[in-house]
């Protein structure tokens, strides 16, 4: 499916629209989505680019919440096992089925008891339709599967199971979705006002962050899906609106996989606050986070500080003692913004402990937002607010949705079918793409074969980026022409995850990728240059915490 960013910029301009979405994380996305398949006239805009927030900045797990259950939050824990699920059958080649060992050491606060009774717990929660219910093992056969562990003090493991993902590509398949099922969606459209007929909201003034052109659209219904951002859109709404949010921070580090070795994701524990961790095995890399602090500075540009990093380090040699990590270690850092609902007590609250279920406010202009939440349960909290919003649309216009909710059982655009991996390998035989190229394409699904097409039709666009770059030429090109990659850095960071990835964080084939992505899109060479050096900033920022 091709997609022109121009065309839907074009289309937003000559149209009016019964629902505008402003956000493209994974709940705008989802949101966008849902309306377009319900029939409703729909439009989704962002001021940056898909998933460049939170939904690509997460620790790309699809969780059912197990530490929530320490907060008796069971309704959470529930809606997102259940979620978890939908995702594995809607988006197999997006998430993926990922082993967690759960270490019991002597004086943990939880006991081996306690520890099998969450489990259980967990699994009851999930319906026991979780990928496989958990195991408990004692020191021997633990060490036997995580040998990395500090035997000294350990007592035994549970096994369980949730889910990974990459979260900015899940996000992207979703806007991918609502496009396809009619909705416009641009990125990098900002709204910077509201109109509004007799104090409601009936439309918006946009703004083309590219092109910088300003324009109005008219749209019945508005809902702020915008994140870590949504107190910001409030208050272009009502200027003195009491915030909604407890924005928290979470930092993360890549390292090499044979620095941090396990087999099994591993939940750690901060030996100095106690608060939960992960380490994810993902290919040739481990990532390891997150942390979770209040935060009041830059949105746009959160990144992982000395103390941050010190912080994870520290949690990770505790309950690895034999890798002794050190900042040499790391490939890469950054960090993200957890849009909390405010919770009373303000930060006298431990971050931590401020619950991850959302909430929907409506303001006195009509102004429906959500808040709160997470990346799992994007298509549930999605689903809430259009239904929201169809209510409002049937009794104020008169307007009725074509169908309920379709989303609950619906593959995202581009999912595989059972025989989707075979076929791409077959086809890509005679182009010899080593594994770690077929690898980046499976997670295309079946978008993989236009790819595969554009090679067959230029040989040139299967070589490969560079040395030790799992991505080839082809996926550049086709970002931009199917996926509305705009810049450098949405391709390098978001498309693929080269920017995470790769020792030098894919400095090396910058120009390259600008040359590829700059001939598709037009930009001359000071435009080429400058996406270049934009992208330095971007990798500098995340390398910030060394200074």
């Amino acid at each position: 499916m091709k997609v022109s960013r121009e065309e839907m910029v074009s289309t937003l301009k000559e149209n009016s629209f019964d629902v505008l979405v402003i956000g493209g994380g994974i709940t705008g996305a989802c949101t966008a989505r849902d309306a377009a398949l319900r029939g409703f006239k729909t439009a989704c805009v962002d001021k940056n680019d898909w998933a460049f927030g939170t939904s690509s900045r997460s620790s790309k797990l699809i969780h059912g919440g197990l530490r929530y259950l320490e907060m008796y939050d069971f309704h959470l824990v529930f809606e997102a096992q259940r979620e978890r699920r939908q995702l594995l059958l809607n988006a197999p080649h997006l998430v993926w089925p990922q082993a967690f060992t759960f270490p019991i050491y002597k004086g943990d606060k939880n006991g081996v008891f306690m520890i099998t009774m969450g489990l259980w717990l967990y699994d009851i929660l999930a319906l026991f339709r979780n990928v496989k219910n958990h195991r408990m093992y004692l020191k021997e056969k633990a060490l036997q599967i995580e040998d990395s562990l500090d035997e000294t003090r350990l007592k035994a493991t549970g096994v369980f199971y949730d889910c990974s993902t990459d979260d900015a590509r899940l996000t992207l398949a979703h806007v991918l979705s609502a496009i396809e099922a009619g909705a416009c969606c641009a990125n990098y459209v900002e709204v910077v006002a509201f109109h509004k007929k007799k104090g409601k909201i009936c439309g918006a003034r946009l703004k083309d962050n590219l092109s910088g052109e300003e324009f109005d659209i008219e749209a019945k219904v508005v809902l702020n899906s915008s994140g870590a951002w949504g107190d910001a859109v409030c208050r272009i709404d009502e200027p003195d609106v009491p915030p909604k949010l407890q924005l928290t921070k979470g930092a993360h580090i890549v390292v090499p996989r044979e620095r941090a070795r396990t087999r099994n994701a591993l939940p750690i524990i901060s030996p100095t606050d106690e608060r939960m961790m992960f380490v994810v095995p993902r290919g040739a890399f481990t990532l390891i986070g997150t942390t979770d602090t209040y935060y009041h500075e830059d949105l746009d540009n959160p990144y992982a500080t000395k103390e941050d990093v010190e912080y994870i380090l520290e949690a990770a040699n505790h309950a690895l003692p034999k890798a002794n990590l050190e900042t040499s270690d790391i490939i890469s850092t950054y960090a993200g913004l957890r849009p909390l609902v405010m919770m009373e007590g303000g930060e006298d609250v431990a971050a931590s402990k401020v619950s991850r279920e959302h909430r929907i406010y409506e303001g006195h202009s009509g102004l429906l937002t959500i808040s709160g939440g997470k990346l799992t349960t994007g298509r549930s909290m999605a689903q809430e607010i259009v239904d929201m919003a169809a209510f409002r649309l049937l009794k104020e216009f008169g307007i009725r949705a074509n169908t309920p909710c379709r989303t609950k059982n619906n593959p995202v655009f581009g999912a595989p079918s059972i025989d989707t991996e075979a076929r791409i390998r077959a086809l890509s035989n005679k182009f010899k793409l080593p594994d770690d190229i077929l690898e980046t394409l499976f997670k295309q699904g079946t978008q993989a074969f236009e790819i595969l097409k554009m090679i067959e039709e230029d040989p040139s666009l299967g070589e490969r980026l560079g040395p030790g770059v799992p991505h080839i030429r082809a996926q550049a090109k086709f970002a931009v022409e199917s996926e509305m990659a705009q810049t450098l850095d949405d391709f390098m960071v978001r498309r693929t995850e080269i920017f995470y990835i790769t020792p030098d964080q894919g400095l090396p084939i910058a120009q390259e990728v600008a040359d590829l992505m700059g001939d598709a899109l037009g930009w001359d060479e000071s435009e080429k240059i400058r996406q270049v050096e934009k992208y330095r900033e971007t990798v500098a920022l995340s390398r910030k915490y060394a200074e």
